[in-house]
């Protein structure tokens, strides 16, 4: 195996000091004319030379490393943020490690574990549902408040109130698609929800009943299948509701309403002329799927935006020494940052 070029190797190549060529490489103001730098820039060409991050990390305390933790990575949603995010991370200089927790409580403990070891700069996580759970809450937040980089919270616990966090607000979300299906004319409604356990999918319902109720009607319990945002939950609830009498449904979101649809299709029923189907996330036009659907939106890209911006600047602060030990901002003074859906209404849903 071919020896890794070093900045001395750089340095001799060019007919430089080590110094300059470190003062070149790294962009500080240095007295180098302009032959020298063309020297060191093909002097690191020729020899195919990569900076060392771990040396450099010692010295900018960054290792310009941060992890996303997801629940599910085949979630349409999720799988669309960490593209979103990958990219904020990279237009700062930053790579970006996804790792996977399949909604498992073990798994997420593990995950941060062993990322935190690994030395990156900050945490981004979508809490696994059972770590949203009543007397589980308290196990994530110690693992947490074990963790010595600026952790944020994404989507769900988004209020936790007791570290950094950003999020949807998922009960205007659920009134959005509720206030859509009674403007309709629709009284018989619907609901293929997700796990009710976990804040986020609550607070859909929670919101879809408030305002069918402030309507002057009711969610019927007989309309009403717990889902789990994926497409056989949606694809096995539809008998029940079409059945119950229902004339549109709120699918919490847009896998589940695809699978909702596929059976509808399957019953020679078509959406809107025979009933109305709104789903959730408005992810769908991202992965090419050509479905047409009204839909509540959650920007991806706002919420990578969001959630980096904060992440971003604790990790500032951390370098800076301003952040570090027992006064972490992000546990301390942790910040919240609720962002607002938008129904979309496709053209012919």
């Amino acid at each position: 195996m071919a020896r890794r070029a070093t900045l001395r190797d750089v340095a001799a190549a060019a007919g430089v000091s080590v110094t300059t060529v470190s003062l070149v490489l790294n962009n500080r103001p240095a007295r180098v004319s302009t032959e020298k730098r063309e020297a060191i820039a093909q002097a690191v060409k020729r020899l195919n030379y990569v900076p060392n991050q771990n040396a450099r990390s010692l010295v900018t305390r960054r290792s310009k490393l941060v992890a996303l933790i997801v629940p599910d990575i085949e979630n349409l949603f999720f799988a669309a943020l960490s593209k979103c995010v990958e990219d904020e991370c990279a237009a700062q200089g930053y790579s970006l490690i996804v790792a996977n927790s399949d909604d498992s409580r073990a798994t997420e403990h593990d995950l941060l574990q062993r990322l935190s070891s690994r030395g990156v700069d900050g945490i981004l996580l979508i809490p696994a549902r059972e770590s949203c759970s009543d007397g589980v809450g308290a196990d994530l937040r110690a693992d947490v408040e074990r963790i010595t980089c600026p952790v944020v919270l994404i989507d769900r616990l988004s209020r936790c109130g007791w570290c950094d966090a950003v999020g949807f607000d998922n009960y205007l979300g659920g009134r959005l698609a509720a206030q859509y299906l009674l403007e309709g004319g629709h009284k018989r409604i619907g609901i293929v929800t997700g796990d009710v356990a976990e804040s986020s999918a609550a607070d859909r319902r929670r919101g879809f009943a408030d305002a069918l109720e402030q309507a002057g009607e009711r969610l019927d319990p007989a309309l009403c299948v717990a889902g789990d945002y994926r497409f056989a939950s949606g694809y096995r609830a539809a008998d029940q509701i079409i059945d119950g009498g229902a004339t549109a449904v709120f699918c919490c979101n847009d896998v589940m309403a695809l699978g909702f649809r596929q059976r509808m299709a399957e019953r020679g029923l078509h959406v809107t002329e025979d009933m109305q189907v709104i789903g959730y996330d408005n992810i769908l036009k991202r992965f090419g799927l050509g479905w047409r659907m009204t839909t509540v939106e959650q920007s991806v890209s706002d919420l990578a935006k969001a959630c980096w911006g904060m992440l971003g600047g604790r990790i500032d602060a951390v370098a800076d020494g301003s952040g570090a030990g027992a006064d972490r901002p992000w546990l301390s003074d942790p910040q919240s940052k609720v962002l607002t859906p938008k129904l979309v209404q496709a053209a012919c849903a």
